[in-house]
């Protein structure tokens, strides 16, 4: 099966699927890494925004948000939510290791494991090199990835999430792979659309490669860029350092 990622099917169901994520104690978060850090940010841009799960949030506490994405289906989403909430987000398509915007943020974000896509070494060095060069002096950078001791330690597993809706119910079947060579893991989502009025449904798979990430090869490519100080938190705690339980890392990042 060949690699399939945020296409039409997958992304018209995504905030579905992600209802019960809390967007806003994550936005929370973000702004509480501002504070720890001395970081004024007024400006934002949102590297692998998807359908601005984060952006949106953020707008609406005054920052000014650019978000690229190189789903379109996935910007159509974001587009369609900020417009009906008078956002004033700006959202772009294009890839994160190569766009070129002719201005630079306070702040770069990158959230819900957009850097575990990056699966190859010149991905993320090119990633990083597309925060860094959007970032001004004494900004920084925020982003999560799969953690390598905890990938190892837990091992991926079979999981099924179910959606109950009033007109449609969504089960999706995710069927992990681990290839500890490459430490990618190849996650197979099927996934069924049951229309409840027609009492028919729709059946179709999307396949998402990641790579889990150690800190010091991360911290090796942040240094070499330029990055002057590289920290490293649970996903959602500032209060300590990571461990074999911690599957989603955040790393901070100044210019």
């Amino acid at each position: 099966m060949s690699i399939t990622q945020f296409e039409q099917k997958y992304s018209e169901i995504y905030d579905l699927i992600y209802q019960d994520k809390d967007y806003e104690k994550e936005c929370d978060f973000i702004e509480r890494i501002f504070s720890k850090f001395g970081v004024t940010v007024s400006s934002i841009l949102d590297l692998g925004c998807g359908s601005g799960g984060h952006a949106i949030p953020l707008s609406q506490r005054g920052y000014s948000i650019t978000g690229v994405d190189i789903s379109t289906h996935m910007l159509n989403k974001a587009i369609e939510k900020a417009n009906k909430l008078k956002t004033g987000c700006r959202f772009l398509q294009g890839d994160i290791r190569k766009i070129q915007i002719n201005e630079t943020f306070n702040a770069v974000i990158s959230m819900f494991a957009v850097i575990s896509y990056q699966i190859e070494d010149q991905d993320l060095v090119s990633t990083f090199e597309t925060a860094y060069k959007h970032l001004k002096k004494g900004g920084i950078f925020i982003f999560d990835f799969w953690f390598g001791p905890a990938v190892l330690n837990e091992k991926p597993s079979l999981k099924f999430k179910e959606v109950n809706l009033d007109k449609m119910r969504i089960i999706r079947i995710t069927t992990p792979s681990i290839d500890i060579f490459s430490n990618t893991v190849d996650v197979n989502f099927k996934v069924f659309v049951i229309d409840k009025n027609r009492k028919s449904f729709d059946f179709f798979e999307e396949l998402h490669r990641v790579r889990y990430f150690f800190p010091r090869e991360i911290s090796s490519v942040l240094k070499n860029i330029g990055f002057s100080e590289i920290h490293f938190f649970p996903f959602l705690d500032l209060s300590r350092k990571p461990n074999e339980s911690d599957w989603n890392v955040s790393c901070v990042a100044l210019k």
